[in-house]
């Protein structure tokens, strides 16, 4: 479902390009003629952007859209590609191409043999009606251009296309702009973002009702370090119908409640089950008086008894197969499986609602006021109980009962009731949730060998750091901790994982281990690391004249207590500074004490989540800075002469 929405909104066209008949001396797009300005930062210039949208009904509409883009260098060659979906109720008219030399020159025509129609497969879905054209110039020098124009024909619309001129890091635009063309009868929305005055003009004629707009000259944008991403900071514009026709369905968009009334139209009689399955629910609920113990114990049922396959044929990209069909075949996508939750916790006797929501890097309905089909890609369950809410995402196999994780927390969802739609929030963990405690007692011999004990607790979205590791095989298991702890010539010895399942879950790894040179031996000095599993390398990469606002999407806690036996005969000769750093970014304090031959090194660090303007960069680089320095911090012993 994710990908199927993304697509036929519309989000790839940047990648089209356009032909035309020109003489071939007539040098049309020399790139002597862009603007240093325009190159600064720059893999590649789009040259011109011409896209126009004409809605005849709301069932009908066409598309032209004519696309330059020169390429500068190799790590531009991306932008030159095209790619163009299609399915039942999109078809692909027209496509052509040329390509130009460096001085503008024609060089190569598209050819059909060079216009590789194929299936549009995502990972997952082994079910979809959706195809791909796909078409590549092959450059033999750099820099060159590339046109090329295309038209689609629609006979089923459930979302308009949005203009994104500046869409991609690298890449500038010297012109672009977007024409929408519609019968005054009948209604487009639009929404507007972060575009220069002036760049709309409107016109009504012949009964027929059409928006211009243009912007020209806009400079590339690099990728920043903790950012909010770019349409969030450049020009966009929203299109969405208020109402449509999809597949032979009719609905309303003009709110969330009147789009949340389709979708539950969609579902209506799909939650029935074979009698032999209600009568086993109902043999597995009665035995349990908890509501909660029932929906964990459905939950599991389902695990087992379910796999996720991505399905998108026709209106199966947003509506489920029924519980009957998913009860038969053991599979079905994030709607089909949402619904069978639900299914069987109705035979419970448990009411559940079916949720519409966004997963990464979908973040969900930001436009509480302006619904469109693309704020959301996947369908969970919501369980309102008396005194607690638990959320199922249904497509994991082995996820805890109750935790959406990463993937879906913290956005806002569409709860689907049969009064329609309403607006929800996902839980968001807290730092006290998320959390990595970790104890270890470290014996360090007189030539810098190590034996260490070692426990370290993760729960909340830190449980996802090793949760990925409890269906492996030891071997694996024992690869990736490896990978994990980068101390040379590091040997295992034994480990464990003692998990908990719960809403907010936890995971317990115990492990013994050696190393024939954790510290360093120079002459009569032993220098030990005393941050051995959590040591922070980097920080975020220094950004001059940033343009875009501070994101922490997520916050956490980690705690390190290490106890270090030191070995008879030395002497603490330097002893590492504690650190404190608190900001409002996050807070930092370790420290390290002696006494005797033990060494106790503390180490305490909570990130916090937010938004800062882009001024505030340079101190939250401090910060980090700040923390990778101390990181590094290594306790001196000096071997006690005789």
């Amino acid at each position: 479902m994710k990908q199927i929405l993304a697509l036929t909104a519309g989000f790839l066209f940047f990648l089209v390009f356009s032909t035309s008949g020109k003489e071939k001396n007539q040098s049309v797009f020399p790139v002597e003629g862009i603007s240093p300005a325009l190159k600064k930062d720059a893999y590649a210039i789009c040259r011109q952007y011409h896209h126009e949208f004409e809605l005849i009904d709301y069932g009908k509409a066409l598309e032209k859209v004519r696309l330059v883009i020169t390429v500068l260098e190799e790590n531009g060659n991306h932008f030159s590609k095209l790619f163009l979906p299609y399915d039942k109720q999109k078809k692909i008219k027209t496509i052509s191409g040329r390509s130009y030399n460096q001085i503008g020159l024609p060089d190569d025509k598209l050819k059909n043999s060079a216009i590789q129609d194929v299936n549009y497969t995502s990972a997952g879905q082994i079910y979809d009606d959706l195809r791909l054209k796909v078409a590549e110039f092959k450059p033999n020098s750099y820099p060159y251009t590339i046109e090329y124009e295309y038209e689609i024909e629609h006979s089923g619309l459930i979302g308009y296309p949005e203009w994104r001129p500046l869409d991609n890091y690298r890449l500038a635009v010297e012109e672009s702009s977007f024409r929408i063309t519609w019968p005054e009868n009948l209604e487009i929305r639009y929404r507007e973002f972060n575009l220069p005055e002036g760049c709309r003009t409107q016109t009504n004629e012949a009964g027929k009702r059409t928006i211009v707009w243009k912007v020209d000259s806009l400079q590339a944008w690099k990728e920043e370090p903790m950012s909010p991403g770019l349409s969030a900071q450049t020009p966009r514009v929203s299109c969405a119908p208020t109402h449509f026709t999809y597949d032979g369905s009719s609905g309303n968009m003009s709110s969330w409640q009147e789009f949340g009334k389709w979708v539950s139209g969609l579902n209506m009689g799909l939650d029935r089950l074979p009698e032999a399955r209600k009568a086993e629910i109902k043999s597995i609920a009665g035995e349990v008086k908890d509501t909660a113990q029932t929906v964990q114990l459905l939950y599991q049922y389902m695990q087992k008894r379910t796999r996720y396959v991505g399905i998108q044929l026709g209106l199966g990209g947003f509506q489920p197969f029924s519980a009957e069909t998913v009860d038969r075949l053991g599979y079905g996508d994030c709607k089909a499986l949402s619904n069978y939750m639900k299914a069987l916790l109705s035979c419970a006797g448990i009411h559940s609602l079916y949720v519409i929501a966004g997963a990464d890097p979908n973040k969900g309905i930001t436009m509480a006021d302006f619904p469109t089909i693309n704020q959301n890609n996947h369908a969970i369950l919501c369980v309102p109980l008396q005194k607690d809410t638990i959320w199922l995402e249904c497509t994991s196999q082995t996820q805890p009962c109750g935790y959406l994780g990463k993937f879906v927390e913290g956005r806002q969802v569409l709860l689907i009731t049969p009064e329609g739609g309403k607006l929800c929030r996902t839980p968001l963990l807290t730092s006290a949730q998320n959390l990595q405690f970790r104890s270890a007692e470290v014996q360090i011999s007189p030539d810098g060998a190590m034996q260490s004990a070692v426990k370290t607790a993760y729960s909340g979205y830190q449980y996802d750091n090793v949760s990925s590791r409890f269906d492996e095989s030891k071997e694996d298991q024992k690869k990736e901790l490896l990978e994990d702890i980068a101390i040379p010539g590091l040997v295992i010895n034994s480990f464990g994982y003692d998990v908990r399942k719960e809403k907010i879950p936890e995971a317990l790894e115990s492990l013994t281990m050696t190393s024939p040179k954790y510290a360093t031996k120079t002459g009569t000095r032993l220098f030990i690391p005393m941050n051995m599993l959590n040591q922070r390398k980097s920080f975020p990469s220094k950004v001059d004249d940033r343009k875009m606002p501070i994101v922490q999407k997520y916050s956490y806690h980690d705690k390190d207590s290490v106890v270090f036996l030191l070995p008879d005969g030395y002497l603490a000769e330097t002893i590492p500074r504690g650190k404190t750093l608190s900001t409002e970014y996050g807070e930092y304090h370790s420290s390290v004490t002696v006494n005797g031959n033990r060494a106790v090194y503390v180490r305490d660090l909570t990130i916090f989540n937010g938004n800062w303007p882009k001024e505030n960069y340079p101190a939250l680089v401090d910060f980090y800075t700040g923390i990778v320095s101390s990181d590094k911090a290594k306790l001196v012993l000096k071997q006690i002469q005789p």
